[in-house]
């Protein structure tokens, strides 16, 4: 490794290690303690997060567009050898690169579920399809049956009934709300 990327990888151990210190400070100032139990103020807070929004930026441009060749060609190695069985155990749960077998079952389930939710809404689409043409069906009937009605209704004062007007439900509706016989076109 040369001398230029030794100096790339510190000057992002730097950045991260400062990205670190930076965080584990809001944290701390954020959280409450019994000689300061007050809430921080928003402002101050929005402030502290814009700081550490910006570092984080900083950073992830630096790692993607100068040293992502870069740091395809390192593997991590640990500086020390872990000592427990627990320790051990740790770090091959950090270096792992495929899910744990029980994240992977639960996230097949998810995906399952997501998929059988895709496959519900297309069913409740026809569902709303058919309903609103047998409502149309129904309304239909319901204005021919309103048309024979009136046609075989006999008046009072035995004069010949006027022609049956042709008036659709939404004709009579509008009539009903707005007091305007609707133009037909």
């Amino acid at each position: 490794m040369s001398d230029a990327q030794i100096a790339e990888l510190e000057t992002l151990r730097r950045q991260l290690q400062q990205l670190h210190e930076l965080f584990a400070a809001v944290v701390d100032e954020t959280r409450p303690t019994p000689d300061n139990p007050g809430i921080v103020p928003w402002p101050e807070l929005l402030s502290k997060f814009n700081v550490l929004a910006s570092k984080y930026e900083i950073l992830s441009r630096t790692v993607g567009k100068k040293s992502a060749a870069l740091l395809k060609e390192l593997v991590v190695v640990p500086q020390t050898q872990p000592g427990g069985l627990h320790e051990q155990n740790i770090m091959a749960v950090l270096l792992r690169t495929k899910l744990a077998p029980e994240i992977e079952k639960e996230e097949e389930a998810i995906w399952a579920q997501i998929e059988a939710g895709a496959q519900q809404d297309t069913s409740h689409e026809s569902l709303a399809i058919a309903a609103i043409d047998a409502f149309r069906g129904l309304r239909k009937s319901h204005d021919d049956r309103v048309q024979a009605l009136l046609a075989e209704a006999p008046h009072q004062d035995g004069a010949q009934p006027p022609p049956a007007a042709q008036a659709s439900l939404e004709e009579v509706l509008a009539f009903m709300s707005l007091g305007v016989q609707a133009q037909r076109a």
